[in-house]
């Protein structure tokens, strides 16, 4: 979710007048924050650009925002990821990503891989 979110940005308007950093936000205008960047930022992320589950602050991530705006399908979201994921390994061993064909996600705000390519050694 940190590495590669399904969603880019995420708009918001300012319920006040507010300054963040010296950039002043008048009330009513318009916020775009970047989650993918925020999820790449290297002051919180060690070598944000590398693949790793088992980085310390994997969670830290904001894929599915936080506070108020937090993803209320977050919790199915992940109970679904795991139960695919444990099916396919259970039934598929030998199931891995085809090196040869590279997935890539595309889109801006809403990203997802067009083709997912894959091996089977059945």
């Amino acid at each position: 979710m940190r590495w590669e979110p399904a969603v880019q940005s995420a708009a918001r308007h300012a319920t006040r007048d507010t300054e963040i950093r010296g950039v002043r936000i008048a009330k009513g205008e318009v916020v775009h924050c970047m989650l993918g960047a925020a999820n790449r930022d290297p002051a919180h992320f060690e070598a944000p650009d590398l693949f790793n589950v088992r980085r310390p602050n994997a969670g830290d991530h904001l894929s599915f925002a936080v506070g108020r705006h937090f993803c209320l399908g977050a919790p199915l979201a992940r109970l679904e990821t795991r139960v695919v994921l444990e099916t396919l390994w259970a039934h598929c061993p030998g199931l891995r990503l085809d090196p040869e064909r590279p997935s890539a996600p595309c889109g801006y705000e809403f990203r997802k891989p067009n083709t997912l390519w894959v091996e089977w050694d059945a």
